[in-house]
């Protein structure tokens, strides 16, 4: 099989010959600035001096074809851009303000929001007032068709429509604030709706334009919407069900009538509640799953969930086991998720989430290593 092939096997819950591996297909299954410069000096690659599709925010980026092919990595990915001429204005202090004008400023690994638009919006009619992006502008896909083009055309791999827009969840978090969004459903119903809807709509048009550029050449398509935390949903299962569900069906019913990719959704932590919720709406694929969050135990969701969604990522642990465990345990580890998650197809190797800077290259060496040994068909299990 060509990676073309085994991913879509491994998606449509077929096993192929190898189980596929992920490394830069999207920004949340990526690797850091700070751990990508360590690795390749580990590894005694020359520097890379204009790594592509950099994220400030994150502090990740796409890895070069020399690395991406010597872990054997499946899957490529195609962004959409920002619009055109656009810059973060950059404060004295070096926070930056996006294009929706929420201010960023960094600390530690992360840069972390420090001004949000709608703080003091008060009524549904503030909503007009706010910076909302233009989706339609032209820069957002330039150059965009030929790139999708050439990778469908002139390579085998699975190509990967990267996150396109906020979630209607996790993009009313961050523009209004968690604690106070989360205020909003109970005491302002009427608004929390009206805000919902309004990135839901910016969400659909971002996709619209997207899916017109690419749409026929990719294979998978990602969706964000962060719903879950360490210990839980951010929200009860009713009133997910009740806001944030009809949203994402808005978003996912849209997706799937323009496209046969099939629909990534980026949701961390523990999610469990809402697996059967994602399933019924559409979702494809589940990144990730999160070993280290509440219900998120790999074996329980294989045996649920088992012919219903494809896990994409999973059961690596980012937060303590690649940056404390010895090199043995990191083995058993990738091993264990393979044995657990691969048989019968449906599974995609990653890690839980981006490689963060604190993990060592000898590591992050030792999971793409291991996944390479451990991934020909028939695993056990």
């Amino acid at each position: 099989m060509n990676s073309r092939e085994r991913v879509l096997a491994a998606v449509n819950h077929k096993e192929p010959d190898k189980v596929p591996i992920d490394l830069g297909s999207t920004e949340v299954t990526t690797i850091t600035r700070v751990a990508y410069d360590n690795l390749r000096e580990y590894l005694g690659m020359e520097p890379d001096p204009a790594p592509g599709n950099y994220s400030l925010v994150l502090g990740t980026l796409d890895p070069q074809e020399d690395l991406l092919r010597r872990y054997g990595v499946d899957c490529r990915p195609v962004h959409i851009k920002g619009p055109s001429g656009f810059e973060p204005r950059v404060m004295p202090d070096g926070s930056f303000y996006d294009e929706f004008g929420v201010r960023y400023r960094q600390a530690s690994y992360y840069y972390d929001m420090i001004e949000r638009p709608l703080t003091g919006c008060a009524s549904v009619q503030d909503l007009d007032k706010a910076l909302w992006p233009d989706p339609t502008d032209p820069g957002r896909v330039a150059g965009l068709r030929e790139e999708a083009q050439d990778l469908c055309e002139n390579t085998d791999y699975a190509i990967v429509g990267d996150i396109v827009a906020l979630g209607p969840f996790e993009g009313a978090c961050i523009l209004r604030g968690h604690d106070q969004f989360c205020m909003d459903l109970y005491l302002d119903p009427k608004f929390a709706q009206a805000l919902l809807d309004k990135v839901t709509e910016l969400a659909i048009a971002l996709w619209d334009v997207f899916l017109d550029a690419v749409g026929d050449c990719v294979q998978v398509v990602a969706q964000g919407d962060d719903v879950g935390m360490q210990t839980n949903l951010y929200i009860s299962p009713e009133m997910y069900r009740r806001f944030v569900k009809p949203c994402q069906r808005r978003i996912f019913s849209f997706i799937h009538s323009k496209t046969e990719a099939k629909v990534f959704l980026h949701s961390c932590g523990s999610v469990y509640d809402a697996i059967p919720d994602f399933i019924e709406l559409g979702v494809d694929i589940l990144n990730p799953v999160q070993p280290g969050a509440a219900k998120m135990d790999i074996l329980k969701l294989k045996r649920e969930f088992d012919d219903e969604i494809c896990f994409w990522g999973g059961g690596i642990d980012v937060q303590q086991v690649l940056p404390t465990a010895s090199l043995t345990e990191i083995e058993a580890e990738v091993k264990r998720a393979i044995e657990i998650l691969a048989p019968g197809g449906g599974y995609v190797f990653c890690p839980s989430h981006n490689i963060q800077p604190d993990v060592t290259p000898d590591r992050i060496h030792r999971v793409y290593e291991a996944a390479l040994r451990w991934r020909d068909y028939p695993v056990a299990g």
